[in-house]
């Protein structure tokens, strides 16, 4: 058989001794290398001789094929190009944290140690409500706080709080990985001290710059502060819902004692309630505030504060706040207060040419009466609690109440919820909502401010086509523009001081064709109605949103001949700590909105208040039923309710204001308002 080629030039190996460490049909490596030594030296000797033969053919070695460069690229790529990356963004990365260390620099670090005690709020009695700027806390120091709610704070929001040098890398990407598999954020990136920074410096938002700045501040303050004292100023600073702001005011507020009394199941669901405030505390959920507990219990179990047999035994057990409802309406009443209160400052103090660094020894005189309002509150309660709510919990009846001054716009009572404990939305300011038969006054003022109507002017009260106005009313009542009555009568020709009275929506629909949208436009923003008038025929009819605030305002021009009341608030003057008067926050005083004879005209027609002698009233509701008003005034004071939900669905069939708003209104003002003859009651 003929032989391979590969075998031929080589010499036969039989019965040679193969040497130690060399393979079988494999060249010698100690001769390789000798050869090339020699090769080496010859080329050498022939380059000094002058002359350089070429090169011999590489008969051993072969030429790498392309497939093989591209594996080895491709290898380069793999592996080399994330180390390259990495490098460069570990280099930017730690340009970029640089640039934000070295601009927190400039931070007052003195701050993080003086949440401060704020400017002394008074009623208008001279009674203490609280305290405005600090947030109404009660300080703790380090010897407060026992040994197992640092436990359960550092199980549930920052488990490597003692190592870490503000911000925690490990802690984020853990926070992110339990949120990707929750499909949900249940857990935060954010430290303890960050978390400290973020309230100290007012760090705002949810961008990159925000978080960058939050992560520098946080390091400079663990450059100052140790772990103990942070622990105690973040305790004294955060938020703990139902307007408790620090442990100590929470721990009052949740469960009637001392931050150091406190025990771990009660430690446990305060530190649940720290995520989100507004949703997880007890009064306003008893199930989440349940839920997150649960969660802070078992995270100090995974990290062994707490035995599993201790686990068990707490899980099982209710945790009980301090639930009199008596209580909860009046701590929610002081928190919605203070609230209220610290916005309006805020407002005064931007004014001021220089702005104090601090406002504690201040005092704030308010108009407020405080045990009014508390009284108020406890009266909105009882009367929704008597109320068929249909709706249940998911959209539970809500109301607002505000009462102020004629003359000054000073504010004596202002609820802008029925329990603030379990929502702090500030339905009196905040909530804007069509007035429906509310509104009828204002377009009767516009009609007598314009020529040829008057109060003696003919109407025709008969049947008309809902349509032209697009309410959306409710077939049958007032979407046949009825009286607020469901025994529709009509009337034929009447006046128009009658159809007012009355609350006729047929003949005031007839007129308010007649006056037109721009000239209504121009006496409810004279009256002080800033919300405007949507471009609708309804809004003639009131089907225009507004806040309860701004429509108590407007009414007052009937009560004082025309000119409306300054704007609504509730500080009247502020003392330094030396007891100096700086400030009298006051508006402008506003302009003639009517004529005298325009406003007597129209307080003359409005019903008699039998609460309070010599006032007079008018209620209101939406053609849909889901929003109930009654507004009054009396010489000195005016007066505004609404009852309704929160999310829009009638409060029951058939829920005229009269019937729904006005009664508990009244009642409202008899018990604040003295007795008195409206200023602008009598006949033109």
């Amino acid at each position: 058989m003929k032989e391979p080629e590969y075998q031929k030039d080589e010499p036969s190996r039989e019965g040679q001794e193969t040497p130690a460490g060399t393979v079988p049909g494999l060249p010698d490596i100690a001769t390789i290398i000798a050869e090339e030594i020699r090769a080496a030296e010859g080329e050498a000797a022939v380059a000094a001789a002058g002359t350089v033969p070429p090169p011999e053919p590489d008969k051993t070695l072969k030429k790498r094929p392309v497939w093989l460069h591209l594996v080895i690229l491709f290898f380069q790529i793999l592996f080399l190009t994330p180390l390259y990356a990495a490098i460069l963004a570990g280099a930017v990365g730690a340009g970029v944290g640089w640039y934000y260390f070295d601009g927190s620099a400039e931070l007052n670090l003195g701050l993080v140690a003086r949440p401060g005690i704020g400017a002394l709020v008074k009623d208008a009695k001279g009674f203490e409500i609280g305290r405005a700027g600090s947030m109404n806390r009660v300080l703790i120091t380090r010897e407060d706080i026992p040994p197992h709610f640092v436990d359960a704070l550092i199980a549930a929001e920052d488990q490597r709080f003692f190592v870490h040098p503000g911000f925690d890398p490990v802690g984020s990407f853990r926070a992110a990985l339990a949120n990707l598999r929750s499909e949900a954020i249940k857990e935060g990136g954010s430290t303890l001290t960050q978390q400290l920074a973020r309230d100290v410096y007012r760090l705002e938002g949810r961008n990159i710059d925000r978080k960058l700045s939050e992560i520098a501040a946080a390091v400079r303050i663990e450059e100052v502060y140790s772990k103990d004292e942070i622990l105690v100023h973040y305790l004294n600073r955060i938020y703990f819902g139902s307007g408790f702001y620090g442990l100590g005011s929470a721990a009052r507020g949740y469960f009637g004692k001392k931050a150091s009394e406190l025990t771990l199941d009660e430690s446990a669901l305060i530190c649940g309630v720290i995520p989100s405030p507004s949703r997880y505390s007890p009064f306003v959920s008893t199930v989440r505030a349940k839920e997150n507990r649960d969660q802070t219990l078992r995270r100090m179990l995974e990290t062994g504060k707490l035995s599993a047999a201790d686990f068990d035994r707490y899980l099982a057990m209710e945790t009980k706040v301090a639930s009199s409802r008596e209580d909860s309406l009046k701590r929610g009443q002081i928190s919605y207060l203070i609230g209220r209160i610290e916005r309006e400052l805020r407002e005064e103090i931007a004014t001021w040419p220089e702005p104090p660094e601090s406002l504690d020894g201040y005092t704030l005189e308010t108009s407020v009466d405080l045990a009014a309002q508390q009284e108020t509150a406890k009266a909105i309660d009882r009367h929704l609690a008597g109320l068929a709510d249909e709706a249940g919990r998911e959209n539970p009846l809500e109301a607002a109440f505000v009462l102020l001054e004629n003359a000054t716009g000073q504010i004596l009572v202002s609820v802008g919820s029925r329990d603030y404990q379990r929502s702090e939305y500030d339905r009196a300011v905040e909530m804007k909502r069509p007035p429906g038969s509310a509104f009828l006054p204002f377009l009767y003022a516009a009609a007598y401010e314009n020529p040829p109507f008057t109060p003696s002017t003919i109407l025709l009260d008969a049947p008309f086509d809902n349509r032209e106005m697009g309410l959306g009313a409710v077939g049958g009542i007032l979407g046949e523009w009825s009286t607020e009555n469901p025994a529709n009568r009509w009337e034929g020709e009447i006046t128009a001081a009658e159809a007012l009275t009355k609350s006729k929506n047929s003949p005031s629909a007839r007129l308010g064709q007649l006056v037109g949208l721009e000239r209504l436009r121009r006496v409810a923003r004279a009256s002080g109605i800033n919300s405007e008038l949507r471009g609708i025929p309804g809004s003639l009819l009131g089907a225009s949103e507004a806040s309860l605030t701004e429509l108590t305002r407007a009414y007052t021009v009937f009560a004082n001949g025309g000119t409306p009341a300054p704007a609504p608030r509730l500080i009247r003057e502020i003392r330094d700590s030396f007891g100096k008067v700086v400030a009298r926050p006051s508006a402008n005083a506003p302009a003639r909105a009517l004529r005298e004879s325009t406003a007597r005209s129209v307080a003359s027609a409005l019903p008699a208040v039998s609460a309070v002698p010599g006032a007079r009233g008018k209620s209101g509701t939406t053609p849909t039923f889901t929003d109930a008003w009654h507004f009054g005034f009396s010489g000195t004071h005016t007066w505004g309710l609404w009852i309704g939900r929160d999310r829009f669905s009638p409060i029951r069939p058939l829920a005229f204001g009269s019937e729904i708003a006005q009664p508990l209104a009244e009642t409202l003002a008899a018990g604040v308002v003295a007795p008195g003859p409206v200023a602008a009651s009598s006949e033109p």
